[in-house]
């Protein structure tokens, strides 16, 4: 492992490190994963980098600083003659997470282990990952579960202020069980309400970044419209990267949908509690936003997320999702399953 630090700094060093703030790319997260990274699987396969490089697709610039570090291109990764391999995960699958998840079991569980050596083996990697996902997701959901948010819901414990989760851990505390692992925990906050936010982030030892205009700069002050959005990372956060603050008008005790302020929900019909307390946005309205990320189609776990919820909604939900779904983007894919 020590030569994946090295080759970790090596990277932030030669490709840049977004976060040391005013850069427009650079390296934003690394880890260690894949079989080869588990001790008792370090014959099967080299270790892995998993290599998250902004702004998104590798520059000219960054592959050449990736052939000057004596990287290989091979079959959309990139092989290291010392023997590792870096990966630059697709955000759109959830994989990078599934992938942690999946290399904590194998290094907990010598069983588990055993089983993936033989289909690895005989079927390959992909077969293993598939054979053993369950199993995986059984040992997050058991080991780390909703610890995130308990973290941050206990930081943010001292403020009186209608904060929810949201996004993929909004799903999970509606559904009552973690139904996959997550990169980022995602927070409604109200807008006017930031000063006190950042006071309390800071006092309790949090980094705090907000991303303007394609770089990360130091979060020092409110935001104003358009950006709505603060990164908070501390190092005893569980599991995930970072705990992603997104500022909404919650004003007149209704929830604003960001991308369309005309669309909107009464905030207690909004924002909801699960059997644990921690409160959540509702599920119509965190499709809504999972419906069409940056204005495109959803991604393979916003699509999987929809599935999954879609039979836990009651007709009025429903009827409210496919209207505003209808209203944001036409002939969406969802709307049959949503009219049905």
């Amino acid at each position: 492992m020590h030569a994946l630090q090295e080759a970790t700094e090596a990277l932030k060093k030669t490709l840049g490190d977004f976060l040391d703030r005013g850069r427009e790319d650079g390296v934003f997260f690394v880890q260690a994963g894949g079989p080869g990274s588990v001790p008792a699987l370090s014959d099967l396969d080299v270790p892995e980098l998993h290599v998250d490089v902004l702004p998104g697709e590798l520059s000219e610039q960054q592959r050449s600083g990736l052939l000057q570090l004596g990287y290989v291109p091979d079959g959309g990764h990139w092989a290291h003659p010392g023997g590792w391999r870096l990966v630059f995960p697709d955000h759109g699958t959830g994989w990078r997470a599934e992938q942690q998840a999946l290399a904590s079991l194998l290094s907990a569980d010598n069983g588990a282990a055993a089983e993936y050596r033989h289909i690895f083996e005989a079927r390959g990697r992909r077969a293993a990952d598939q054979a053993s996902a369950d199993a995986a997701l059984r040992h997050h959901a058991r080991t780390v579960g909703f610890s995130p948010a308990e973290f941050i819901a206990q930081t943010l414990a001292p403020l009186d202020a209608p904060w929810m989760f949201a996004a993929g851990v909004a799903l999970d505390l509606h559904l009552g069980r973690v139904a996959r692992p997550h990169d980022d925990v995602d927070i409604v906050f109200p807008r006017e309400r930031q000063p006190e936010l950042l006071a309390l982030l800071r006092a309790g030892g949090w980094r705090t970044d907000a991303p303007l205009d394609g770089t990360y700069q130091e979060w020092t002050s409110p935001l104003e419209p358009p950006h709505h959005q603060v990164h908070a990372r501390h190092p005893d956060l569980p599991d995930v990267i970072l705990a992603d603050f997104m500022f909404t008008d919650l004003s007149g005790e209704r929830w604003h949908y960001r991308r369309d302020p005309g669309i909107t929900l009464p905030l207690s019909e909004a924002r909801r509690h699960a059997e644990n307390g921690l409160p959540y946005l509702a599920p119509q309205a965190t499709l809504l936003f999972k419906s069409a990320t940056s204005g495109g189609q959803p991604r393979p776990k916003d699509e999987q997320d929809f599935r999954r919820s879609l039979p836990t909604l009651s007709t009025p939900e429903k009827e409210w999702l496919a209207q505003q779904v209808a209203r944001t983007t036409a002939q969406h894919p969802w709307l049959a399953a949503l009219e049905s």
